[in-house]
């Protein structure tokens, strides 16, 4: 499969890669986008850009064959010259644009503008010809990717109809905590997995019953929720924010971790074939252990802290973060940062001490962080000082997040020299 006529991309820079990240983020934040949504979104753009680049890339291998139900991909002349930066422009251009087309108008300006800028840019010292076969060949690999994911069973996810059950004899069920939430993606666990098999095989079980006894497991994390709240720190309340991630604000938590993949893109000047893949695995991580925390939340359907410690601790007690529209059992942040920190552990090593700058553009000061375990950690446990979810929400969201981490980097075979290393 490797190009041998083509100079190969992992001798091009993936900075590139960064600009388009940006693009898409500025209207993650404008449009409101959900985590789902968005994990969903974020893997196949790194796929896309993964695939495009990959005939170039000696030492890597494709995901067909290995992702779910992707095959087909169209494959470029082993006898003809290719620009691999120009065909993932082209792929990350026509894949975005097709995500975003239904929020917003076709022919977003920066979008445009970003594409025809870089592409320009490239256009100085490529050749003409071979720009012309590297741009069509970035469209077939992005009309490929489409064409895969609309297979994935997000449409009929979406506009199922569902009811919520009735909490009448069923105190432990979840109910909305605010006036006017309608349960969000009630069905996002039927949509296709990128690699695991079925959500099911790593979706994990509530440890105990719930009670309104004084001396239940449940009762002990609802208190520690409540007396963490009315006791909370300034480093607590940092934190809690620093991890909100909200929709509207930021580019949500499979962002947050997508933001500071860029950030050592950039500081370590990657090259094209290594950026592409830490995104694709990371991405498709998160978006999988999304498809399973969603299945968890709407099988066990757990109430939230709110509900809990207002029918038994303190009528009207509010969290200090907004809890979101759907039950706490597992959490969302927590299976996104489980995924993505066993990811990055394996790509770029363990114990990698990093400075994430996510947020400043919000106003947040930048965060150190001895380890990407750390940082999962921290983001985890910023959903209890937020007062929006147990402690076994975040623990047993953070293990299924981890335990599919390490399902697709046992079983997704990218660099087989690395692979080969680590045993």
């Amino acid at each position: 499969m490797f190009n041998e006529k083509s100079v190969a991309s992992g001798e091009q820079s993936g900075k590139f890669l960064i600009d388009w990240w940006k693009v898409l983020f500025t209207f993650v934040k404008s449009e409101r986008l959900t985590p789902p949504d968005l994990s969903r979104m974020y893997a196949y753009v790194s796929v896309a850009i993964y695939e495009a680049q990959i005939c170039g890339a000696e030492n890597y291998l494709t995901l067909e064959g290995q992702v779910n139900a992707l095959k087909d991909l169209p494959r470029p002349s082993k006898d003809s010259v290719y620009d691999w930066t120009t065909v993932t422009i082209n792929a990350a251009y026509y894949v975005q644009d097709y995500m975003m087309a239904r929020y917003i108008p076709a022919g977003m300006k920066a979008m445009n503008v970003l594409h025809d800028a870089q592409i320009a840019e490239r256009a100085k010292t490529i050749a003409p010809d071979i720009m012309g076969r590297s741009k069509k060949y970035g469209r077939d690999i992005a009309d490929a990717i489409i064409e895969w994911s609309e297979s994935d069973g997000y449409e009929e996810a979406r506009y199922k109809y569902y009811k919520a059950p009735s909490r009448e004899g069923h105190p432990e069920m979840w109910e909305p905590t605010d006036f006017n939430q309608v349960p969000l993606e009630p069905f996002w666990g039927d949509n296709r997995p990128f690699c695991i098999k079925s959500p099911k095989d790593f979706a994990t079980e509530l440890k105990f019953k719930y009670s309104d006894d004084s001396t239940s497991e449940m009762w002990k994390q609802a208190m520690e929720v409540y007396t963490t709240d009315k006791n909370l720190t300034e480093e607590q309340r940092t934190i809690a924010l620093y991890w909100a991630d909200d929709a509207g604000e930021t580019f949500t938590p499979p962002g947050h971790w997508i933001s500071i993949i860029s950030e050592f893109v950039q500081t370590q000047d990657m090259k094209l074939d290594k950026a592409t893949e830490m995104y694709a695995l990371t991405a498709m991580a998160m978006a999988d252990a999304c498809i399973t925390v969603w299945y968890t939340k709407y099988t066990v359907d757990l109430l939230r802290p709110k509900t809990y410690i207002n029918e038994h601790f303190e009528k009207g007690w509010e969290p200090y973060v907004e809890t979101p529209p759907f039950s706490g059992y597992t959490s969302g942040h927590s299976g996104f940062s489980g995924s993505a920190s066993t990811i990055l552990n394996t790509l770029l090593g363990d114990n990698i001490a990093f400075i994430d700058s996510t947020h400043i553009g919000i106003g947040l000061k930048p965060k150190a962080f001895k380890s990407f375990t750390e940082a999962a950690r921290e983001a985890s446990t910023s959903r209890m000082y937020g007062g929006i979810h147990f402690t076994c929400d975040l623990e047993d969201g953070l293990t299924e997040g981890i335990n599919i981490g390490k399902y697709i980097l046992a079983n997704i075979k990218t660099n087989p020299l690395r692979q080969q290393e680590k045993k």
